[in-house]
């Protein structure tokens, strides 16, 4: 009986654990479908400025701003990247910072020193673990990032680039394709070269349906004011991405665990079935010899 017992005992932690993996999975569900929700209120915005920007470098203008001035080789680079305060999300930050390794290590190679700054507890403890030197941490965003945040962090970069502190600003971010598909990307956001979409087209490529706008200013002074909001918008549309990456992941991680306890149960159930059948059969048949040592 003591091994029976035992292996319900054990059913009962795996049934608990369940219960706690599925409540989980359904609480990631709904922040999944918020945060997506998000991105997609935000898309709009980004996608009209990114074409107004387009027609705008389509115009045959000579910008010079200090967002737009290449300074190649790199000598100095600052990495972003963004990761979750909490974990059991699969390997969804460790997939993130082994991406930020691997970008920072061909900066590095080039010449460039760089400067990390990374967004959440799981991002900064696995690169204090591996002996990177962090710029500065940061734990505020949490999964709903503001606006008023994420702006502040951008101004920083822009003043830096613009004292020429830095010669790119890069972040690494989990790009949303789809529901299905989020992969770990490392994209440069400064110098601004190109809008930020997934076609990769150049600023000074006009859109196929290039809208006729009159302008009032001047075209070059409304680029020169638009290229500061881009930026912002840019990296708050890749904070959103990324949570939306981190809710997803958390909901598959605890689906998949959710099934394994399911699996570990019927596992468990089965062999309490056999235990106790084993456990019925020796006491029948010790009652059975013992009515034939009494005869």
């Amino acid at each position: 009986m003591a091994k029976a017992k035992a292996i319900l005992k054990r059913r009962k932690v795996v049934q608990n654990t369940r219960k706690i993996t599925r409540t989980m999975e359904l609480v990631s569900t709904a922040k999944y479908a918020q945060s997506f929700s998000r991105v997609e209120g935000a898309t709009p915005y980004r996608q009209t400025l990114q074409d107004v920007m387009t027609d705008l470098a389509s115009a045959d203008i000579e910008v010079d701003h200090p967002l737009l001035r290449r300074r190649e080789p790199a000598a100095h680079v600052t990495l972003l990247v963004l990761t979750s305060n909490r974990g059991l999300c699969g390997g969804f930050n460790t997939h993130l910072s082994r991406k930020a390794l691997e970008y920072a290590s061909q900066q590095r190679t080039a010449g460039a020193a760089i400067d990390l700054h990374v967004v959440g507890k799981k991002g900064i403890a696995f690169f204090r673990f591996r002996g990177e030197a962090i710029r500065q941490g940061y734990t505020h965003f949490g999964d709903k990032p503001t606006y008023a945040a994420v702006e502040k962090l951008a101004n920083a970069c822009i003043e830096a680039y613009e004292s020429e502190r830095t010669d790119q600003v890069a972040v690494v971010y989990q790009r949303f394709h789809s529901a299905a598909v989020q992969r770990p990307a490392a994209d440069v956001l400064l110098p601004i070269t190109a809008a930020a979409g997934d076609d990769g087209d150049a600023l000074s490529t006009p859109r196929a349906t290039s809208a006729e706008y009159l302008y009032s200013p001047d075209a070059e002074s409304l680029l020169t004011v638009l290229l500061p909001a881009y930026f912002k918008t840019t990296l708050y549309h890749v904070f959103l991405e990324t949570v939306v990456g981190e809710h997803r992941a958390r909901m598959v991680a605890m689906k998949n665990a959710t099934d394994s306890a399911e699996e570990m149960i019927r596992t468990l159930t089965r062999k309490y079935n056999r235990a106790r059948q084993t456990q019925i059969t020796n006491e029948i048949s010790e009652i059975m010899g013992g009515v034939e040592a009494l005869k």
